[in-house]
């Protein structure tokens, strides 16, 4: 806000796993929108806009987010899969909504992707960006470094980000070197480089070679 006031916002009419959930497939999730919504908001100039009601008893802001590129951002996750539709109260775009949900179940996109992920190289990921997906690489190098503990691919042109408070899932993380890893979650990149944080030990495969 202009008045560098910050306060949180909930997307009106979406509905998205919580990062609290007793369930590592719903974590999982939950964490995989988090991602989205980051890669795509993060450092971003929006617009929010209201419907019947401003703010919730939490004292959230309750808003429609516009982007420059993607237009409607609730709308956009779910047409990504990224989450589904809250149906509890009314609002001004609930067919629109319903819809973008529909199509993205039917394309298996996001969250309903039934069976695998796709899986690509390294050479491709920058034309994959924002999907959720598998990488297959060979693990170069694992450095630990501020919050994180990469696992870099040669050329280090690819890496994969475990968050520290994480590493507990992962106690074996210095052996991943000189190893041909699939590595799935949220393609998202930083200084221009795609990347992929794992929270989950499933997210991270050995491969035979």
């Amino acid at each position: 806000f202009k008045n560098e006031k910050e306060r949180k916002v909930r997307l009106i009419g979406i509905d998205a796993p919580e990062i609290g959930d007793s369930k590592e497939e719903a974590k999982f999730q939950a964490q995989m929108a988090r991602r989205f919504a980051f890669f795509y908001l993060y450092r971003k100039t929006v617009k929010l806009s209201y419907d019947w009601e401003i703010e919730d008893k939490y004292d959230r802001l309750l808003a429609y987010v516009w982007t420059e590129k993607q237009g409607l951002f609730n709308k956009f996750i779910l047409s990504e899969g990224f989450a589904a539709v809250f149906l509890k109260f009314p609002f001004k775009y609930r067919e629109e909504f319903i819809e973008a949900e529909r199509e993205a179940r039917e394309l298996e996109k996001g969250f309903w992707k039934k069976g695998p992920y796709p899986s690509i190289s390294v050479r491709d990921t920058r034309a994959y960006l924002g999907k959720l997906l598998s990488v297959k690489y060979t693990c170069s190098r694992v450095q630990t470094k501020g919050k994180f503990v990469f696992l870099y691919s040669s050329g280090e042109e690819f890496s994969t980000l475990v968050p520290r408070e994480s590493i507990s899932f992962f106690p074996e993380l210095k052996s991943f070197e000189g190893k041909a890893l699939t590595v799935t979650g949220f393609l998202e990149e930083y200084k221009e480089k795609p990347q992929i944080v794992a929270f989950f030990s499933r997210q991270i495969k050995i491969e035979k070679q």
